[in-house]
């Protein structure tokens, strides 16, 4: 009897190690940080309804992170109540805004080069450190660049930042014109073949064939549960971020380029 309970222990381990290891999967990766007829009244209903019951949005200035230093227009932000997490920095201004959300224990920088990329490009930009409230930290940077001017917002995320997003898909108090996964993990889930039944914006799914965490076959799968999605497979196998500082860069950001001008075109039509 003892054998077979020490057994049962074994095993009980075994499967919460396993959890553990998909649940912090993007959080060993080290990031380069180097450089339809009525689609756009739909679109234009998207956005507006991404706005309904978003709560009045506060922030006070925070110091920048080193890789912001000297950027013009950059400002950081900490969001009341936060204990010192959940760092938001904006770039760039304009209607058309751009939240980049990062690894499992990513922060603002890791995002850096294309969030300066972007803003020189006409662009609203938002990064961030995670919050205690994954979820929220989101919603929050999206409430933040609204509260600044940008009438429509894309979500861009990388892993883990990106599975989140496509989860939230089904939450219409932040919803989003676009989300774009890059390297999105089919493990995590978080969403589920429904999440984008009722959600009319565009998706991309980016990554690299040979990722050890999300190679071609685990995006495909996580296309399943969103066939509108583009699906864009890069040589190599980097992940997220990374993707964007390696051998295929440019090929990712015409990727991602071309997904933001078919989002924010019918919008601002």
């Amino acid at each position: 009897m003892v054998k077979r309970e020490s057994k049962r222990a074994v095993a009980l381990t075994a499967v919460l190690v396993l959890a553990l290891a998909g649940a912090t999967a993007c959080a060993g990766r080290a990031v380069n940080r180097a450089p339809q007829g009525g689609e756009v009244a739909e679109k234009r209903r998207s956005a507006e309804e991404g706005t309904v019951g978003m709560r009045e949005f506060s922030a006070a200035p925070d110091r920048l992170p080193s890789c912001y230093r000297g950027v013009t227009g950059a400002t950081a932000y900490r969001l009341p109540g936060s204990s010192g997490r959940g760092r938001m920095v904006t770039v760039g201004g304009g209607p058309r805004g751009v939240v980049f959300a990062p690894i499992s224990w990513g922060d603002s920088c890791e995002w850096a080069a294309e969030a300066k990329r972007l803003a020189a490009g006409g662009y609203h930009v938002v990064t961030f450190d995670w919050g205690p409230d994954r979820r929220r930290t989101v919603s929050d940077a999206t409430r933040l660049l609204r509260s600044r001017g940008s009438t429509s917002v894309v979500w861009v995320g990388g892993c883990m930042g990106g599975t989140l997003m496509l989860g939230m898909l089904t939450d219409r108090t932040a919803r989003p014109v676009g989300v774009a996964g890059i390297s999105p993990l089919a493990s995590l889930g978080g969403y589920t073949s429904g999440s984008g039944a009722s959600y009319d914006g565009e998706l991309l799914l980016l990554g690299t064939a040979d990722d050890p965490l999300a190679d071609e076959g685990r995006l495909r799968e996580v296309a399943r549960s969103f066939p509108e999605a583009e699906v864009a497979v890069l040589p190599g196998t980097l992940h997220a971020a990374e993707i964007f500082a390696g051998p295929h860069g440019d090929a990712a950001r015409r990727s991602l380029d071309g997904f933001l001008d078919r989002t924010f075109a019918p919008v601002a039509g």
